[in-house]
């Protein structure tokens, strides 16, 4: 009689747990069905969507942030997140993007350029861009328009206390000069230091251009040449090489899905290899 109770006990515990699984599962799934599908072009896009939509939007980037998106091979894969889609934003300057357009069929799909000119690594062109991307929200899921907002606003708030750690530590770079990668001219004359040239990819650069830019540092006396992640870092080792100046490689999309640490990151290696301090304090750490 015993062994038959507790028989009875594991199957009704069994039973009971079968069906909270089966609950929470069909839960998730309802949620996950609830959230706006939205797929991006470029980890810029992803890390803004991310921070806005938070758990009402669902967001899968088609460029990792290491590799350049305007130069872009399109995979099978890439077909698919637009086939599961609802929604694709875009910068509007992705050549390789209407080639992957054309391969998709999904009606539902609906496309949206987010048109902020700048470096979106300049933290004030960065805020604007994710007020446009709150707008397009609001626009597509209008009945989580205050949630979308409240989000922006944090994110605002988030970025504006960085920048207030960054500028405690910048003063020293107003005397500096560098020779940069055109992606990366606005985040450093953000930072205050003066860019005498800028080039472009290494496998664009000619001998004359080369010659040029080694002639130009020379002449201004620079002892920084920056270099930009997604364009590759041989161009600019080859300046370096020729005016024995430092050279480092910077970030032009956020790496790890995640803005401010990768400007932080970005700001930290400028302040080492222009002033050799230790890091960019947190903000924090201030009083």
């Amino acid at each position: 009689m015993t062994k038959t109770i507790k028989s009875l006990v594991s199957v009704f515990i069994v039973a009971i747990l079968v069906s909270v699984v089966g609950f929470l599962s069909s839960a998730y799934d309802q949620l996950r069905s609830e959230r706006l599908s939205v797929a991006v072009t470029t980890t810029h896009l992803e890390n803004i969507l991310r921070e806005i939509g938070g758990e009402k939007v669902e967001v899968v980037a088609i460029v990792p942030g290491g590799m350049c998106p305007g130069h872009f091979d399109i995979k099978p894969d890439d077909v698919k997140v637009l086939h599961q889609a609802d929604c694709l934003l875009s910068h509007g300057w992705e050549k390789w993007l209407p080639g992957l357009m054309k391969a998709v069929e999904n009606k539902k799909l609906v496309s949206k350029i987010i048109n902020v000119a700048g470096s979106w690594m300049v933290p004030e062109i960065n805020i604007r861009a994710a007020k446009e991307i709150a707008e397009t929200l609001a626009e597509l899921d209008s009945e989580n328009k205050p949630f979308y907002q409240g989000n922006l606003r944090r994110y605002r708030r988030s970025i504006e206390s960085e920048v207030v750690g960054i500028r405690k530590n910048v003063h020293g770079l107003r005397d500096k000069k560098a020779v940069c990668s055109e992606h990366q001219a606005a985040l450093l004359g953000w930072l205050g230091i003066k860019v005498v040239h800028t080039y472009g990819r290494s496998e664009d650069m000619s001998l004359r251009e080369l010659a040029e830019a080694v002639g130009k540092a020379k002449k201004e006396g620079v002892k920084l040449v920056v270099d930009n992640l997604q364009s590759g870092p041989e161009a600019g080792r080859r300046i370096a090489e020729e005016i024995g100046a430092r050279h480092i490689v910077l970030s032009n999309f956020p790496l790890n899905g995640s803005y401010i640490e990768t400007l932080r990151e970005n700001v930290e290696k400028v302040l080492i290899a222009a002033l050799s301090s230790p890091r960019v304090s947190d903000p924090k750490d201030s009083p």
